[in-house]
């Protein structure tokens, strides 16, 4: 099937998707479940660990997820199916730091990913499951649980048909015919399609629906967030 590269590559040429900030309930997961600021000057891990935690970015576009772990004292990794956004995520990962960065932010597919079985102690993933046909979002989720140790917790998001256009329970695809990632695949979830893709390999710890309304034009679009656990074998 279609991965799309094609179009993800002329999208990032065009600088569609140039994120620089952390999303909101990425930073949130992060202080949630992996350090907690305790203090003006002191932080904690939520849960005990050998060494640093190590992040996987599922999707990570131009890098802004996983240079936020890395300053965060993580290390950081991030995978992206565009080798236009990888160019520009390793001279980001360059630029603070990241050692061995070609190593570290790679491009590939996200179905078959090139690390080893129970690598990562965490995953996150935003804005990228629901820009992928659902065949290949399936394979993806096997291989993010695959990839993660036992009881490794895993954010990611889903775009709603719960907006201005569509229903609430709407679960279907569309190809993006808007500038913005023209091409492209949209997605759609309700919560037994979010169900389908995670309930073999992961427990729902957290499944919250946030809408966001523009009061003035009265438009509005919603997005499913997520904190899963890998379940235990």
């Amino acid at each position: 099937m279609d991965n799309k590269m094609r179009e993800w590559d002329s999208s990032y040429l065009n600088r569609d998707n140039f994120l620089f900030y952390p999303h909101e309930e990425v930073i949130r997961f992060t202080s949630k479940y992996i350090i907690k600021q305790v203090g003006l000057n002191e932080f904690s891990f939520v849960r005990p660990l050998s060494g640093k935690p190590n992040v996987l970015d599922v999707g990570c576009g131009i890098g802004r997820h996983v240079s936020y772990f890395h300053t965060m004292g993580f290390d950081s990794y991030g995978i992206d199916l565009s080798n236009e956004a990888i160019k520009v995520a390793r001279e980001w990962g360059s630029n603070v730091n990241i050692p061995e960065v070609e190593n570290r932010i790679i491009q590939g597919d996200i179905q078959n990913m090139p690390w080893g079985d129970e690598t990562f102690d965490y995953a996150v993933s935003h804005g990228v499951f629901d820009s992928i046909y659902f065949i290949i979002a399936k394979n993806a989720f096997k291989e993010t649980a695959r990839i993660l140790k036992e009881s490794g917790l895993f954010y990611c998001d889903f775009i709603s048909g719960d907006d201005s256009n569509h229903a609430r329970e709407f679960w279907g695809e569309e190809v993006v015919e808007t500038q913005h990632e023209k091409g492209t695949i949209q997605m759609y979830y309700n919560y037994s399609k979010i169900q389908e893709l995670v309930q073999n390999d992961f427990d729902i710890l957290e499944l919250n629906l946030i809408r966001r309304e523009n009061i003035l034009s009265g438009s509005f679009h919603s997005r499913y967030h997520l904190v899963l656990r890998k379940k235990d074998k």
